[in-house]
């Protein structure tokens, strides 16, 4: 009898030329480019808020959080609508990406505990990284990442 081998979905999405990857069961859907109304006064990682079925939903940019600038907004960008729990309560928050790329099922033995390169706050960010053939795909620590950005954490 063969052994059971645990895995994970995630989705994966691009930032410039490194890939990363949220649990699918967190994302609510992803949209197409739309327009992002600007909020005076805001964090520079949120980049606005959109209207998604009747609820204002801001809008992040991972890029800031990364210290890797703003996100270009083109025909390819996306939002990765997303559901995140901060103090028992689940948030709705947009993701930007350059391109959603796939759904990867990923064996809990592919996962390595990320190296602890810096001593800055990016590290925990990163849940874990794993490697499918010569790339590399950050699994990302989305709500850190998100309450990072609103600045809640």
């Amino acid at each position: 009898m063969a052994e059971r081998v645990s895995t994970t979905r995630y989705l994966s999405f691009t930032l410039g030329d490194e890939i990363y990857g949220v649990p699918v069961e967190r994302v609510e859907v992803v949209l197409e480019m739309q327009a992002i109304t600007r909020v005076p006064n805001a964090k520079p990682q949120i980049r606005g808020v959109i209207n998604h079925r009747g609820s204002v939903v801001p809008v992040v940019d991972p890029r800031v959080s990364f210290d890797a600038g703003l996100t270009p907004l083109g025909e390819e960008s996306s939002i990765i609508v997303m559901q995140l729990i901060y103090e028992g309560e689940t948030l709705t928050a947009g993701v930007l990406a350059d391109n959603v790329s796939e759904v990867l099922d990923l064996a809990d033995a592919e996962l390595e505990a990320p190296p602890l390169v810096s001593g800055g706050g990016r590290d925990s960010f990163v849940r874990n990284i794993a490697r499918q053939g010569e790339r590399f795909i950050v699994l990302l620590d989305i709500d850190a990442t998100l309450l990072a950005a609103e600045g809640r954490s």
